[in-house]
């Protein structure tokens, strides 16, 4: 899965009159199915993907977001999906996210239904349950990505233990990091202070997200500061691998650097992880 800095989503009931505001550039349009739009709205957002144009956008695909089929939403979504060939609005659908994953098990239901389509599209599975979050590195190995879903996490608990908060961000990017996934932090509810987003943002890239999801318009300068990774932090990672090198010590220690393995593998893996060419750890 291609890693994205920011997730933005658009109700797909409203996409045609929102479309305005979204950006060209360091984004994927997510296409939601699920909780942006109401039970009785499903309906109407499904029959309206077939008539959404998305060719002036500049993107080269789209994302949606579906419901579980576990529910008959689910199952109604799946089957549009393969009504409309996985293409919208003239772009192919790249990426499925899938909601209340319980286990890898459930990962490989999805792709079983959607193996019929000529590209099979990649599926980005939420960690949103409290199962979700003690299977994680198992959803994680039958996974393209992983995106954090903590409104529905706190759903399940009594109150929302910030340790245990804590933890299972922790697991979902540990598990994401080790199977080579972009792991993508919840949205922001906060839509006035963009200090509190930039926080948020800042929070998330520490704990080892390399992305966020948004739900409005505001929050993309703050998301996009924080996880876009420029083309000269790349080269740094590769002038690090060049210089590790050419040095037949195998170790240096410099004005600014150490030089040493956990070093150039990190560079290695965070190349690969933007290149798209990201592995499991062996």
């Amino acid at each position: 899965m291609k890693v994205d800095p920011c997730l933005f989503y658009v109700p797909a009931s409203r996409a045609d009159t929102l479309l305005k505001n979204v950006p060209r550039q360091s984004i994927a349009l997510v296409l939601d199915l699920e909780d942006s739009v109401p039970k009785h709205a499903k309906p109407t957002a499904r029959e309206r993907l077939a008539g959404i144009d998305l060719t002036g956008t500049g993107l080269s695909g789209v994302c949606l977001r579906i419901n579980s089929v576990e529910t008959p939403d689910g199952l109604l979504d799946i089957q549009t999906i393969l009504a409309l060939g996985g293409e919208i609005g003239g772009l192919p659908v790249q990426t499925v996210l899938v909601p209340k994953v319980a286990a890898g098990r459930d990962v490989a239901i999805y792709r079983s239904l959607l193996s019929g389509l000529a590209d099979p599209p990649e599926i980005c599975s939420f960690i949103e349950t409290v199962d979700a979050v003690e299977n994680a590195f198992d959803i994680a190995a039958a996974s393209d990505g992983l995106c954090f879903g903590q409104a529905d996490l706190v759903a399940e608990m009594w109150a929302p233990d910030e340790s245990y908060l804590a933890h299972a961000r922790a697991r979902l990017c540990v598990a994401a990091s080790r199977y080579g996934l972009p792991a993508i932090d919840t949205n922001s509810f906060e839509l006035w202070d963009m200090d509190v987003v930039r926080g948020q943002c800042a929070a998330a890239k520490q704990c080892g997200f390399t992305g966020k999801a948004a739900i409005h318009p505001k929050h993309l300068t703050p998301i996009l500061e924080t996880f876009a990774v420029s083309p000269e932090e790349l080269d740094g990672f590769r002038q690090t691998i060049k210089d590790y090198e050419a040095d037949e010590r195998g170790f240096a220690v410099g004005k600014d650097r150490v030089l040493a393995p956990p070093f150039v593998l990190r560079a290695r893996r965070m190349l690969a992880l933007h290149d798209g060419q990201a592995r499991p750890i062996r």
